[in-house]
């Protein structure tokens, strides 16, 4: 039983401190004569004078009582004027240590049946109806301005207001309460519930896009469920209950995102004027898809799925989302982007830090998989990138399952609230990174993130013109629902990632440069005259028109333009080689550039890999076996590389593209080289060539991979010199990476301690003819 709590008598609120006051619309607070608590962020002197101001100024009863450190009431007189009627002020954040007023009032309000009204209200700073700039720098945050500012500026006009959130009483807050038996629990669940009428407050002044979270910390590790896992995780790795619940909040202060509106605003503008060096101000977007994800939104819990090929990634996503009045989602960045200045700047616009591995930091699991919850819970919107990564291949990586994972998890225990994911396509007319990821794949290293690294990039972007951004957004994927139809509870997450994956892909965007790349490659290493270009583009155009591909502008004003513009680009940019000294100009991609031309080629490769996997099919087929079993051949050999659908599905997908083969030539129509087996010979030749380095290498002497993958492109620089492969940009990391999967997949190789070996040879050799023979067929 506690005889003393840390509360005083409130001083007298001078009147210079009084400042606007705004109720919630449509609330009216209850009888004064019932006991009141006022709950409030308390950490400015300066806030608590405004409030207590403000209160009297608009008519209100002050709080009698206020927080102190060292001042004890009596029990008794403050039971007494507490049941009288007499408002106490009580934090909105929890003691790190000491006794909790607001738990300890509502334990006194439960022993004598007593209800009590429970009224959240803060002081609000900043600027409303305009947004703040550089200028205010020198002073600070005008939405978080230094105390000596508060004090002077609580006078200015359209400086400082008090909002009041919506009132509750206690016991209306007890009935919903999951544990109100629980004092703390008990009083942790009303200041989580002040904190959300709060941020509806802020919102009706401020606007919707500032829907932030607040306290997130404090409300996690008052959560019982999470001091229990914390607990256990602790104990897992020989940790005391105090040690894992210190390294528990060390753990969330990590993740937690420290969202600043200022710096939203200032972000917002940085965002804007960085991508804008190099690509149109303009990002082409559906404002359908905008305006339906704006309604989606009000109900639901929205998670962003892009595409990562590009560092202006997250960049165009936060200025294309926050210019549409979204909230900034919670992005979901790698430890790597964690450098100064951006360390202190993302946190502060929504952006949480990852570490690359944690497997060995139970605490750390549990703090990442509780954050998560927590925003899908509240209902904020999310961002991540499922591929982990940005691509080197042009291509959709695998994807990732631990963020996706826990947001299912946490999804399950709230079955009444909404979740959607919203796989999104980012396309651009050209990739500035492409040079470094060409370099990545013949292999150096990646350079690291840094502050240097970020000055080079801006440097770099001085007088180019890298064309558009192009961002889709696929079919909305209702969580519960996809929970519902799926049958093996072991593989919903699998899934429903290659579901993510397969619908980002549908939304791609074909620009003129990944269509003429495409063209290209097709022909091999053979030069097209312009008539032989625009038709070959052509054909590209009426086999997107004819499935609903997205095609950029230049692509809708058709196959003239197209050349004109890719053209002009791919000339610009160093990897075209026209030749114009003969009959007619030809054009073709020079070696030093077919790197490049396949990455291109790839982010939209998957519009035409099952017409080039039956095309190959039907070669192989006039051999020996059906054209259905060579293309499950084929699928079973990329499976590493694309994502495709389950095996009847597939099965369909073939017949149809057979048929369409069919008719076209009894028409007399030239084959699609955009869409004919030369697409797939990179790959086949990158996979014989990993056979060829397993052929080479001892049983007794394994390599770890990184010694491997440069072993392969030795052996593939090798092969292009004899002539027994034929297509550069075969020497891929990406490609002998998923090669290998391939091979221990079917058991061609294996993995040891050590690293790589070669597997059985009878396995080894199988699939090495088969590569070799597809691969014939496919430079034919």
């Amino acid at each position: 039983m506690w005889d003393y709590l840390p509360l005083r008598s409130a001083a007298v609120p001078s009147r210079w401190f009084r400042a606007p006051l705004i109720l919630p619309d449509g609330a009216e607070l209850a009888d004064r004569k019932r006991p009141r608590i006022y709950i409030a962020p308390l950490e400015s002197a300066t806030d608590r004078r405004i409030l207590m101001a403000s209160l009297v100024g608009a008519g209100l009863e002050p709080p009698r009582w206020v927080p102190a450190r060292r001042a004890r009431i009596p029990r008794e007189e403050l039971g007494a004027a507490f049941l009288r009627g007499e408002p106490v002020l009580v934090p909105i954040v929890p003691p790190r240590r000491g006794p909790d007023r607001l738990a300890r009032l509502l334990t006194w309000a439960e022993q004598h049946n007593q209800d009590v009204d429970l009224v959240p209200l803060e002081v609000l700073w900043g600027p409303v109806g305009r947004t703040p700039s550089l200028w205010n720098l020198p002073l600070g945050n005008p939405y978080d301005p230094p105390e000596w500012e508060r004090w002077l500026q609580v006078r200015s006009k359209d400086r400082a207001r008090v909002v009041l959130g919506a009132p509750g009483t206690f016991f209306a807050l007890r009935a919903e309460a999951p544990h109100p038996n629980d004092g703390l629990a008990l009083s942790a669940f009303v200041r989580e519930q002040a904190v959300k009428a709060l941020s509806q407050a802020e919102r009706q002044v401020l606007g919707e896009r500032y829907k932030v979270p607040r306290f997130v910390v404090e409300q996690i590790l008052g959560e019982a469920e999470f001091q229990d896992r914390a607990a256990a995780a602790g104990a897992s790795i020989g940790l005391t209950h105090r040690e894992s619940f210190e390294r528990a909040e060390r753990g969330l202060r990590e993740l937690a995102t420290n969202h600043n509106l200022f710096y939203m605003e200032l972000f917002h503008r940085f965002a804007r004027w960085l991508y804008t060096r190099v690509y149109e101000p303009e990002i082409v977007v559906q404002r359908h898809e905008l305006e339906r994800l704006h309604e989606l939104g009000r109900r639901a819990a929205l998670i962003f799925i892009p595409s990562h090929k590009s560092n202006f990634d997250h960049l165009v996503m936060y200025h294309l989302l926050f210019s549409a009045g979204f909230p900034p989602p919670h992005t979901a960045a790698g430890i790597n982007m964690s450098f100064f200045p951006m360390s202190r700047i993302l946190p502060r616009t929504g952006a949480y830090f990852i570490r690359r591995s944690f497997h060995d930091d139970p605490i750390y699991k549990e703090c990442l998989r509780a954050f998560i919850l927590y925003l899908v819970q509240r209902r904020f919107h999310q961002e991540f990138f499922i591929e982990g990564g940005r691509t080197r291949s042009g291509k959709l990586l695998p994807p990732r399952y631990g963020i996706l994972r826990y947001i299912v998890e946490g999804s399950r225990k709230i079955a009444a609230q909404e979740v959607f994911f919203i796989p999104t396509a980012i396309s651009y007319s050209q990739i500035l990174e492409v040079q470094g990821y060409v370099r990545e794949q013949l292999g150096e290293e990646k350079e690291r993130e840094s502050f240097g690294f970020l000055l080079r990039m801006i440097r770099s972007l001085r007088g180019r013109n890298l064309g558009r951004v192009h961002i889709r957004f696929a079919e909305p994927i209702d969580l519960h629902g996809h929970l519902e139809r799926s049958g093996d509870e072991r593989l919903v997450v699998e899934k429903l990632a290659f579901q993510i994956a397969n619908q980002i892909n549908s939304v791609t965007t074909l620009t003129p440069v990944s269509v003429l790349c495409t063209v290209l490659l097709g022909a091999g290493r053979r030069a097209l005259t312009l008539p032989e270009l625009e038709a070959g583009t052509q054909c590209v155009l009426d086999y997107a028109g004819e499935r609903g591909i997205a095609l950029a502008r230049e692509l809708e004003q058709g196959a003239e333009t197209t050349l004109e513009v890719g053209l002009a680009a791919m000339e610009s940019a160093g990897f075209l080689q026209a030749y114009k000294d003969g009959i007619e100009p030809v054009y073709s991609v020079p070696d030093s550039g077919r790197h490049i031309a396949a990455y291109y080629r790839n982010t939209i490769i998957h519009f035409f890999l099952v017409r080039a996997i039956t095309s190959l099919a039907r070669e192989a087929a006039k051999e020996r076996d059906s054209v259905e079993s060579w293309a499950l051949r084929l699928r079973d050999l990329l499976k590493f590389d694309f994502f495709f659908s389950e095996r009847d599905a597939f099965g369909a997908q073939v017949e149809r593209e057979e048929a369409s083969l069919v008719r076209e030539e009894e028409a007399g129509l030239p084959p699609m080289g955009a869409a004919g087996p030369r697409i797939l010979l990179d790959y086949l030749e990158s996979y014989f060539v990993v056979t060829q380095t397993l052929h080479s290498m001892s049983n007794d002497e394994p390599l770890a991979e990184p010694e491997l993958l440069r072993r392969c492109l030795a052996v593939g620089r090798q092969l292009l010199h004899q002539d027994r492969v034929h297509a550069p940009e075969l020497l891929s990391r990406v490609n002998f990476r998923n090669a290998l999967q391939l091979a221990l997949n079917l058991g061609a190789a294996e993995r040891c301690a050590e690293g790589y070996r070669p597997g059985k040879t009878e396995a080894l050799d199988a699939l090495a003819r088969d590569l070799d023979h597809l691969a014939r067929l496919a430079r034919v």
